[in-house]
């Protein structure tokens, strides 16, 4: 059985000119459907570059998202309008939860 999240290689880059940076670098985890999970690091590690990304609000620059078995990192902005208007929603800046 695979996990309801799945982050896989997740790696978001922003290019600033010549300099880029990478906010979220290679992060791999999963969530089991009904498991509790905390998000946690120190300032700048991309806690909420990546509640963004499993939000549907910004795209990983590499990498595949998957929540309930749909590869969230392969929608167009159309259906990534539709996955965070049925399937997912912020409580808070830092809650988020799934239709299950």
């Amino acid at each position: 059985m695979s996990a309801f999240v799945t982050l896989q290689d997740v790696v978001k880059e922003y290019k600033m000119g010549e300099v880029t940076i990478t906010a979220a670098g290679g992060v791999n985890f999963e969530i089991e459907k009904g498991e509790f999970c905390v998000i946690v690091g120190p300032s700048g590690a991309g806690k909420t570059t990546v509640l963004n990304i499993l939000g549907g609000m910004d795209s990983c620059t590499r990498g595949k998202v998957i929540v309930d078995g749909k590869d969230i990192s392969a929608l167009s902005p159309k259906e990534l309008i539709s996955y965070r208007r049925f399937d997912i929603g912020f409580v808070s800046s830092f809650t988020i939860w799934c239709r299950t």
